[in-house]
């Protein structure tokens, strides 16, 4: 059991860095493109998904030793799927504002 956690707790610690990097990362992509893409908005949600299964392994890693950690999982997948939304919809926000901002800029670029 206690391989179980160590294992919950890596894989915990794993999503908690990589929700952030997915989020923020793919803003770099109208940087350098010079364009919209649409694949960013679908990494940038998925984050949200991400977070929310990185914090039913950390609870899971906690689960008393006489507890069952798979029972984490229940309420994980429902929660990971309603903030697909809210995530969906801060994600396209930022990513059009910074696309919005990029071409703005780029438009009263002197020269």
């Amino acid at each position: 059991m206690t391989d179980d956690r160590r294992a919950y707790r890596i894989v915990s610690r794993i999503g908690f860095t990589a929700a952030p990097a997915m989020f923020f990362l793919p803003l770099l992509v109208p940087m350098f493109s010079g364009g919209y893409r649409s694949w960013p908005i679908v990494c940038m949600t998925a984050a949200f998904a991400v977070l929310v299964s990185a914090s039913s392994f950390a609870a899971m890693a906690s689960t008393p030793p006489d507890g069952n950690p798979g029972a984490h999982q229940l309420w994980a997948i429902p929660v990971a799927v309603v903030a697909l939304l809210p995530g969906a919809v801060l994600s396209s926000g930022l990513y059009l504002t910074v696309v919005a901002l990029l071409s703005q800029a780029a438009a009263t670029a002197p020269g």
